[in-house]
């Protein structure tokens, strides 16, 4: 059995190789004598490949053969590679994992491990909108906790969308209160630190929707988390300027499709996740033309050094929406 996994879903992959453990070694699965984890990062094994074809020949003392595990398969090197695809292409009897990032099509290993063995690859991060969905099905199926949709989007917003993380950090917390009904807010704020480096562009739903309170709160915490006023200011001036260009494609005629295609957005990303059509209404033309006129101000006011501090300029993005 000659399986290789490909994406970035460390947490669903975790699970296919304690699977693959379990279909290849039964009740030896916890033998350290049945299985070796090698990783194609490990600069002490001169050749992984000669390193996974000596393992998947070898035995243990309760076995006739290995289950052989290949972490970090990305980083093989090429004559590795090379060596491993001209093994592969013989067809040898072993079991034998191979986890990828990613693996082009185009490869000869690619081509070897498809004419020898299996390549699943369902295994992609889920997108960083889709990550609170992700979470709010994965925690109660493999905790058996219920958990909370604010606790959810923030575990999303302090942790990414790198699946092992999050359940790692869900773990730790169970830790802490495993009596727990119901994972809430106030918990995993208490026990989860955000470690995910934020970006401009995340304050600009909140800002079109006008969400003041919303807005306030995810402003304080980008400044907080070490994005730059200047960052925000040139976020939301892009962000204005998109919306009335969008206004003025809608009062052409155009559908919300359309006019999302003829600026080069996604409609789903735009219009459905980012309410554009609602944000346009909300806002209207003459504000936005404001809008659009004080954010180049302010860009000129933090560079000119009469806008430095920390808190004059929360306070002046602020103003954008709060009123």
């Amino acid at each position: 059995m000659i399986v290789a996994l490909i994406g970035k879903d460390q947490f669903t992959k975790e699970k296919r190789i304690e699977k693959f453990l379990a279909d290849s070694l039964g009740e030896r699965k916890d033998d350290p004598l049945s299985k070796q984890i090698l990783y194609a990062t490990d600069t002490n094994i001169p050749s992984i490949a000669e390193a996974v074809m000596n393992a998947c020949d070898s035995v243990s003392m309760f076995s006739p053969e290995q289950a052989v595990v290949v972490r970090r398969a990305d980083a093989l090197k090429a004559d590795d590679s090379k060596s491993l695809a001209k093994w592969l292409s013989h067809k040898p009897s072993c079991k034998l994992l191979l986890d990828f990032d990613s693996l082009a099509a185009t490869t000869e290993l690619y081509k070897a491990l498809k004419g020898a063995g299996e390549i699943e690859k369902n295994y992609e991060e889920p997108k960083a909108y889709k990550m609170a969905e992700w979470i709010a099905a994965a925690i109660p199926t493999h905790f058996n906790k219920a958990i909370d949709r604010d606790a959810c989007q923030y575990l999303s917003d302090a942790l990414g969308n790198d699946t092992k993380l999050v359940c790692e950090e869900v773990e730790k917390i169970l830790l802490f209160a495993p009596d727990c009904k119901k994972i809430d807010l106030q918990l995993v704020k208490t026990m989860v630190v955000p470690q995910r480096e934020m970006v401009a562009y995340e304050i600009n739903d909140y800002f079109g929707m006008r969400d003041a309170k919303a807005y306030a709160k995810k402003l304080n915490e980008m400044l907080n988390n070490g994005v730059q006023a200047l960052q925000i200011i040139s976020s939301l001036y892009r962000y204005s300027v998109d919306l009335l260009n969008f206004s003025a494609l809608l009062s052409k005629g155009m559908s919300p499709k359309e006019a999302a295609a003829e600026l080069g957005k996604n409609d789903f990303i735009f219009n459905v996740k980012g309410k554009a059509p609602e944000c346009v209404r909300r806002w209207g033309k003459p504000l936005l033309c404001r809008v659009i006129r004080r954010l180049a101000d302010m860009d000129y006011e933090i560079k000119s050094g009469k806008c430095s501090t920390r808190i004059s300029q929360e306070l002046a993005l602020a103003a954008l929406v709060v009123r």
